[in-house]
């Protein structure tokens, strides 16, 4: 839950500071360390250790999203 917490930290700024390609090659990263993860430690992949990185992906990306909804221009409308 924590890193889950600490991905959502990291979208909100990402989406505060940057477009969505920072978002996919951040995506990318933790995918990457959660496979090597994987490999080196659990040795075995079942279907709760990929949930948990779908789990941690859409943290990613909805502290993203907020992020970019939180810095979006809210000038006067025509």
């Amino acid at each position: 839950m924590l890193v889950a917490a600490l991905l959502f930290a990291v979208g909100i700024w990402e989406g505060w500071r940057y477009r969505a390609s920072v978002l996919m090659a951040s995506s990318m990263l933790v995918t990457l360390g959660w496979l090597a993860l994987s490999i080196f430690v659990w040795a075995q992949l079942d279907t709760e250790k990929v949930l948990l990185l779908f789990a941690y992906l859409t943290a990613l990306q909805a502290g993203y999203l907020v992020g970019a909804y939180i810095s979006a221009d809210t000038g006067p409308s025509r």
